[in-house]
């Protein structure tokens, strides 16, 4: 769990409420295993492990094209009809994103420093690599977005652009 927050977490979310549902589906169809872990002297954790029949059925999955994600971004929503009041919070959701952007950026420096250091002759850095490289390209995009959108709200302060009807 704490694994898949830290890797794939930073482009697929799913809570924790569909993760095992899912695993105990993928089990029965004979996809995954489950198996009791003690390590730690905790209480049995269930770990789940791929199986042939699951590598084959992940195989065909990789062969299908994806399917395009909508977009569904409520801080855009909220900019577009900013016209239609003055609340004037924009400027605080924008540098809080900023913010955001600015610790995802450190954190996949520390991510690429880690996985460069520990797993530099493993078959699947070439892949991880370039899925970091999309979040680093991602977020370095969302952070100049964000400095060029704080130009341009304090340009209007408080002028006519802002002040549409309600």
């Amino acid at each position: 769990r704490k694994e898949a927050a830290s890797s794939i977490g930073y482009f697929w979310s799913e809570s924790y409420g569909q993760i095992y549902p899912a695993l105990r589906e993928l089990a029965a169809r004979g996809f995954a295993k489950r198996r009791a872990d003690r390590r730690g002297g905790h209480r049995d954790r269930r770990v789940y492990e791929i199986t042939d029949r699951g590598r084959e059925a992940l195989r065909r999955w990789r062969a299908v094209p994806p399917r395009a994600a909508p977009v569904r971004n409520e801080l855009l929503l909220k900019l577009f009809f900013g016209d239609r009041s003055s609340v004037g919070h924009d400027e605080g959701w924008i540098e809080q994103l900023l913010l955001e952007e600015s610790a995802d950026l450190r954190n996949f420096r520390r991510i690429r420093r880690q996985l460069m250091n520990e797993q530099r002759d493993h078959p699947s850095l070439p892949f991880w690599l370039i899925t970091l490289g999309y979040g680093e390209h991602r977020s370095r995009a969302v952070a100049r977005w964000c400095r060029e959108t704080l130009k341009a709200l304090r340009s209007m302060e408080g002028g006519a652009a802002r002040r549409g009807p309600a």
